[in-house]
């Protein structure tokens, strides 16, 4: 288990004294014209908005560390600017927040907000139910065997999955880190992306077929890089929080990574989930925070 405890007041004002910050920064570069007025006008009316922003915000991480517990807020003075912060229910919050700034007020109403115990978090391994696999282009050869993942620029990539229990039901991903260690040591820095993959497949895909009913090209996966990494000698990681967090809201299909080189002309080979030690194969690990109630 790994507590994270913070003060929550303070919390809600650093939030809010960074909102503030952002807000300012509209004013700046203001132009000293006829047209300063509308201009004021436009900056605070954007500077309240910022503000009522952070309050919904700092009104749900203060419930989130204390005790699933939310309070109202306000009215807090800061500058030149005031937010008032409303809430209703507990576990899942609706949240009214109104700010004004030298006479500009907005108001932002967020309703149905789960808020999630980040007191109680909880590191989970998942590398025990990894789906991995090689898939070449049918003019590079055969693949390799099967304790290896091997990537050749332009010729191999690799597909990784994951068996996504741990994240199923209401749960806040709060990171996930895959790491894979090269079979190989190496003086040459090799640039190896990891990208979403946007078709579905199984293990005995292959350069041209995601599954037996589904043809692709080497892979469908968004253009957007998730996470790099230099490979050298060492066991290398990339960050995919961001990806795991999608599946677990659900707001993203879950169908696995794809890793690529980034430059032509380079090869790199990883031990694989079938490597004969344990301590060589893939390890996935994300740290989750339950829901409150």
């Amino acid at each position: 288990m790994m507590p994270r405890r913070q003060e929550g007041a303070l919390l809600l004002m650093v939030a809010l004294l960074l909102a503030t910050l952002a807000a300012l920064a509209f004013g700046i570069n203001r132009a000293g014209s006829v047209e300063l007025r509308s201009i004021n006008d436009d900056y605070e009316g954007r500077a309240a908005a910022y503000l009522a922003e952070a309050g919904v915000a700092a009104a749900r991480w203060s419930g989130q560390v204390g005790a699933c517990v939310t309070r109202p807020v306000g009215p807090i003075a800061l500058g030149a600017g005031t937010v008032t912060v409303e809430i209703k229910k507990e576990d899942i919050i609706d949240v009214t927040a109104t700010a004004t700034v030298n006479g500009a007020t907005r108001t932002v109403k967020r309703p149905g907000l789960q808020l999630y115990d980040l007191r109680q978090t909880e590191r989970v391994d998942m590398s025990d139910n990894t789906t991995d696999t090689t898939i070449v282009t049918p003019s590079a050869g055969p693949l390799e065997k099967e304790q290896t993942l091997r990537l050749v620029s332009g010729q191999s990539h690799i597909l990784m999955n994951w068996d996504l229990k741990p994240i199923n039901g209401n749960v806040l991903v709060l990171s996930a880190t895959l790491n894979l260690m090269p079979t190989t040591i190496s003086g040459v820095v090799r640039q190896v992306a990891a990208y979403r993959v946007t078709t579905g497949w199984d293990k005995g895909a292959t350069w041209i077929k995601a599954r037996p009913a589904s043809n692709w090209n080497g892979g469908d996966y968004a253009d957007a890089v998730l996470a790099s990494a230099d490979v050298g000698s060492l066991a290398v990681n990339w960050d995919l929080t961001g990806l795991f967090d999608g599946w677990a809201s659900k707001r993203l299909p879950a169908n696995g990574v794809l890793l690529r080189l980034v430059k032509d002309g380079q090869s790199v080979t990883f031990h694989s989930r079938e490597a004969f030690f344990a301590s060589m194969r893939p390890l996935l690990q994300i740290v989750r925070a339950k829901a409150c109630g």
